[in-house]
């Protein structure tokens, strides 16, 4: 079996270790995170992935809905550590092409709970699991690779190692992808603005409240805090000043649902953008998570749907299949998917005509007209 390097130790990397482990494969995960189990979101799994559920800005306010346990069940994990560390979530409110809230609620549903998650909590967990499956986690930063006779030779700031296969895990920014060549095609220009508060009124649904130019959410945290984010697009952002508090917190008052922090909160930026990686893979290499496939926010299973994807490279490196071209070809008709499903919750909401909306109703469908960057 191959000698994997996984670069990156979030859900897609850890849970592709994991089942590379189980698959009898030599594994060693690069993360400057922390050592053995220190704390640091693709594909689509449900029918309607943009169906106004928990959107999340990765740790900036993360919710996952019910299926989140089915995918920690493939890793071999419950949702017992869920309970203990995380807060359940009742379900979601939005007020999406009317002005009133819609509730929808996971346990009436028959769904079972969602959780509101410390995401350094439940990363470490994982980071533990895939040590305690043989993962070797090297506390370390990787800065480049170069080919070999056999695979590759991986250079960190302190360490050098060789691998037959590389599994890119490295988050949105594709780091070793795009270092092979591959490019990010961005489908939009969204940024996430949020700011985590104290929570006085200890609520359990995250709220979704369409703006103007925008749209927000309001994700309750374990520990009496919730996190406000405002979703825009970049040049919205910066025209408006939102990424300033006193800009931000005037958009803030002109939502109907959300309520205004008393004091001025300490504000992250953060990319928001549905992108492709193109391609997904190459000789010796491939992208799990948003390295390879990133999606809106509205999508709310950015956890679930990376650990489903780095479970999707484990099977293809154990099956010796990382340069696929039908999992490429895969991959980038459920992109498309996803794109048409965007475009048709974004057109739901009709009251406004300003940039944010119109390019989104109008916007692309198919990953051939995306701007590669």
């Amino acid at each position: 079996m191959p000698r994997v390097a996984v670069l990156g130790a979030g859900p897609a990397g850890t849970s592709a270790a994991i089942a590379l482990r189980r698959a009898g494969c030599e594994v060693v995960v690069v993360d400057p995170a922390g050592p053995s189990c220190a704390g640091g979101a693709a594909g689509l799994d449900t029918p309607h992935p943009l169906s106004l559920s928990a959107g999340s800005l990765g740790a900036a306010g993360e919710s996952v809905p019910p299926s989140i346990s089915g995918a920690l069940a493939r890793l071999g994990l419950g949702t017992a550590d869920l309970d203990r560390d995380h807060l359940r979530s009742l379900g979601t409110a939005s007020a999406w092409g009317a002005p009133d809230l819609e509730y929808r609620d996971y346990l009436l549903d028959g769904l079972g709970p969602g959780w509101h998650l410390d995401r350094t909590r439940f990363d470490r967990t994982l980071r533990a699991a895939a040590v305690a499956a043989g993962a070797v986690l090297v506390q370390d930063r990787w800065s480049s690779a170069s080919r070999t006779a056999k695979g590759w030779s991986l250079t960190c700031l302190g360490t050098r190692l060789t691998a037959d296969v590389v599994v890119d895990a490295t988050g949105r920014r594709a780091a070793f992808g795009t270092a092979q060549g591959a490019r990010r095609c961005f489908a939009d220009r969204l940024i996430g603005v949020a700011a985590t508060v104290p929570d006085p009124a200890a609520r359990r649904h995250v709220v979704l409240e369409a703006a103007e130019n925008g749209w927000w959410y309001a994700s309750p945290q374990p520990g009496g805090r919730l996190t406000l984010a405002l979703l825009s697009d970049a040049d919205l952002v910066r025209r408006e000043g939102w990424a300033r508090p006193m800009g931000w917190l005037a958009a803030l008052r002109a939502t109907r649902h959300l309520d205004v922090p008393r004091d001025e909160p300490s504000l992250i930026v953060r990319d928001a953008r549905s992108h492709l990686l193109t391609p997904s893979a190459g000789r010796g290499w491939l992208a799990a998570g948003d390295a390879a496939m990133a999606l809106d926010p509205l999508s709310s299973a950015g956890v679930t749907l990376a650990i489903e994807s780095g479970l999707a490279a484990a099977d293809l490196i154990a099956t010796g299949q990382v340069d696929s071209a039908r999992h490429r070809q895969q991959l980038r008709c459920r992109f498309d998917a996803y794109l048409r499903q965007r475009r048709e919750v974004y057109r739901a909401e009709q009251r406004w005509e300003g940039p944010f909306w119109t390019r989104r109703r109008e916007g692309v469908t198919e990953a051939r007209h995306l701007v590669a960057r």
